[in-house]
């Protein structure tokens, strides 16, 4: 990775690794379906910047996972109840949404950082064939949350993509190469200093975690 400031090698490894995870067939969505989410979640952020697809990606999205997509990526922090259960109704499984939740959130992270760091997006990789596997968890909850969530674990953030354990991995193997959740962290600066950050960063993009 060629960047004006110096990168771990830890985080080039997790980024490079979670580019090549969204080519792989997932529990709801194949490697091309997933391959599409990261498109359109790019697309959904900045219709003016025209993301190329993989030359070997054809097709698109069905309408109700672009609507998901759009509603996560710019108004996140105005999505109701409502708007999620009109999604289930028009026939979007609950699993599906956690997975499209699950890469495209993992795509924002990768994207803002090479983008953080002066690089333009990041390449994706061709799709891998085979089918979705169909997981899920059996370990969940109805907590009174849009969809059942983890039994347990130590925070609402780890639990929320509970239902579908793979998607839960992508994700966290993502995030935690940013954020002082690893074991062992290094980091130049320290955990306030950290939150810190993250907070003004949340309130500036009117975050609504």
């Amino acid at each position: 990775m060629t960047a004006a400031l110096p990168v771990a090698d830890s985080t080039v490894e997790a980024h490079d690794a979670t580019r090549r995870a969204f080519a792989r067939p997932g529990a709801w969505w194949d490697g091309a379906d997933r391959l599409r989410i990261v498109v359109e979640t790019r697309n959904a952020h900045d219709p003016d910047l025209g993301a190329e697809k993989p030359e070997a990606l054809t097709g698109d999205l069905p309408p109700i996972a672009v609507e998901a997509i759009h509603g996560i990526r710019n108004d996140s922090g105005r999505l109701t109840r409502r708007w999620f259960d009109e999604l289930i109704d028009m026939g979007l499984q609950p699993e599906a949404y956690v997975e499209l939740v699950s890469v495209a959130s993992s795509s924002v992270i990768v994207d803002t950082f090479a983008q953080g760091i002066g690089r333009g997006l990041p390449e994706l990789p061709d799709p891998e064939p085979g089918a979705p596997t169909f997981e899920r968890s059996d370990d969940v909850v109805d907590a009174g949350a849009w969809l059942p969530i983890k039994r347990e674990g130590r925070a609402n953030i780890l639990r929320s993509l509970g239902l579908v354990p793979s998607a839960l991995k992508l994700f966290f193997d993502t995030f935690n190469t940013s954020y002082y959740m690893r074991p062992n962290a290094a980091f130049s600066i320290s955990r306030p200093q950290v939150e810190l950050v993250a907070s003004r960063v949340s309130a500036v993009n009117e975050c609504f975690y």
